[in-house]
């Protein structure tokens, strides 16, 4: 067996069609009873394990409209399954339709139940399925797919009573807002099914009781708005039924020919005697509805083949998307190992060149690495080049607010240490001369010594030079950045000293001389 699989179940008979590409053939059909059932599964040993459809279409189908609290999740499905539960015995092929909520303040939600009355006929057909680990999509009827042929053929938009025949008999169901809110199935006998004026009477007949039924339990207005009825003609018949139902009070009859709603819905083919089940038959194979009847159990070798060609499908996604990202690097390194030819191409050609310029090129006098090393060394030397621009900025500061000192030499330089570390390094060296200190590091300092006099003073005027020449030298630390190292003045004044001059010789000569010696960190 191939492709997909249906079987239309009435109350005589269990017919097999096949299903491909919108055409639909019959593969086999059994008696409804036991005998007919254990040929169907005689049927399934080492068939292929396509998709299968069940398609019924009995009088033992029950509809009843209720109205229940707006709930959501699991309180929804625990309330459903128990008014399931109240209203039928057994509940193994049941649904809850939904149609919508009302329009006042509780907005209950309007639900239509649905059930089989009599299971036990399929179980042995169900049983069959089960054993074979057939893949069952669902259990349907004529009435779930009532609405998917009325949007075909039918009005859009507005409430339909749509009457069709099929091998199980003459069905009314009443469509409305795409959803089926009512269906009967009128048998017919084999003699009335084969005379066109009583199939045309059973027509008029059966619809104009469906129509009085449905005004009865108010689903149809009493104000005598007429409804639309589309009533599905055998071939051939269209005529003959149109006369016999051109009568029907608030009705607003048309009617279609078998083959024209073929048309209508893409059926291609069909075997020849069959009813509208075909029409049912194509739409389910083609786009089934999401309501049916069937539990999860009579559905699993369904879901475990959805979730395998899941993963078939995932895993050739992802090998896909592999292959595509293994010819993404193959791409790139085929354009890198080019681009690595190019550049070697290029380097060797740098090379030919650096050898033919620096053979034209006069002899260095040292090597390559001396010059180098060379380079190196004057790089570093230039970086800790300072020029005394700050230092003397600093200095010319504090000459503006000192008149009196007159600066006569300045003796600068750079120094790895601090004047004061140089002078306690040469003492120790007098005091030891074998010893070797060692320097420390202490940065890079700018080192001053400043030799001026002190302008209008006598060498007699002790105490005036001292204060000159101190403040001098507390200007020059005042901004911080320059440290005064040593003071020398032109004589000893200290507590240990004993003062001490030339008076006689040294009051003829000039100004009182002094000496300073500042630092100056430079920053790295």
């Amino acid at each position: 067996m191939s492709g997909r699989h249906l079987l239309y179940f009435t109350a005589s008979r269990v017919v097999l069609y096949r299903w491909s590409h919108g055409r639909l053939a019959v593969e086999s059909s059994y008696a409804n009873s036991e005998e007919g059932a254990e040929a169907f599964a005689a049927h399934l040993r080492g068939a292929a394990k396509d998709l299968f459809y069940l398609l019924v279409d009995i009088v033992e189908e029950d509809f009843h409209q209720e109205n229940v609290p707006f709930v959501r999740g699991k309180d929804r499905q625990a309330l459903l399954g128990r008014k399931l539960a109240q209203r039928y015995r057994d509940t193994s092929l049941s649904l809850a339709l939904s149609l919508g909520f009302e329009r006042t303040q509780r907005r209950d939600e309007r639900i239509l139940f649905s059930a089989f009355t009599n299971n036990q006929q399929f179980q042995p057909w169900l049983a069959a399925l089960a054993e074979h680990e057939i893949p069952v999509v669902g259990v349907f009827s004529v009435a779930l797919m009532a609405p998917r042929l009325a949007a075909k053929i039918g009005p859009k938009k507005a409430p339909v009573l749509l009457v069709t025949l099929q091998t199980g008999g003459l069905r009314q169901s009443y469509v409305e807002n795409g959803r089926i809110r009512f269906s009967r199935l009128g048998p017919l006998e084999p003699a009335d099914a084969a005379d066109p004026a009583r199939v045309a009477a059973a027509f008029e007949r059966d619809t104009l009781r469906v129509q009085q039924y449905l005004t009865t339990m108010r689903v149809l207005g009493r104000d005598g708005t007429a409804v639309d009825a589309v009533l599905v003609a055998p071939p051939g018949e269209k005529q003959r039924v149109a006369a016999a139902a051109a009568g029907l009070p608030q009705l607003r009859v048309s009617v279609v020919e078998l083959g024209e709603a073929a048309s209508a819905i893409g059926l291609k083919a069909c075997p020849d005697g069959v009813g509208a089940e075909a029409l049912f038959l194509h739409l389910l194979a083609s786009n089934p509805t999401r309501e049916q009847y069937a539990r999860p159990e009579l559905r699993q070798y369904f879901h475990l083949r959805q979730v395998r060609k899941g993963l078939v499908a995932a895993g050739a996604v992802l090998g896909a998307a592999g292959l595509l990202w293994s010819g993404v690097q193959l791409a790139q390194y085929l354009a890198l190992q080019e681009k690595i030819a190019v550049d070697r191409q290029r380097a060797a050609l740098a090379n030919d060149s650096f050898a033919r310029v620096s053979a034209q090129l006069p002899p260095l006098p040292t090597s390559a690495e001396s010059l180098r090393l060379a380079v190196q060394k004057h790089a570093q030397l230039a970086k800790r080049t300072v020029a005394p621009e700050r230092l003397l900025g600093e200095l010319a500061v504090a000459l503006e607010a000192s008149p009196r000192i007159e600066l006569e030499r300045v003796r600068w330089e750079l120094a790895t240490t601090h004047p004061r570390e140089r002078a306690a390094e040469r003492a120790a060296g007098a005091a030891s001369p074998g010893s070797s200190p060692q320097p420390t590091k202490g940065g890079l300092f700018e080192v001053a010594e400043i030799e001026g006099s002190v302008a209008g003073a006598k060498l007699t005027e002790h105490r005036l030079i001292s204060d000159v020449v101190n403040g001098f030298a507390d200007r020059l630390g005042d901004s911080g950045r320059v440290e005064v190292v040593q003071v020398k003045l032109p004589f000893a004044f200290g507590s240990q000293d004993r003062l001490t001059d030339d008076f006689g010789a040294k009051s003829a000569i000039g100004d009182p001389k002094f000496t300073l010696v500042v630092a100056r960190k430079v920053a790295e």
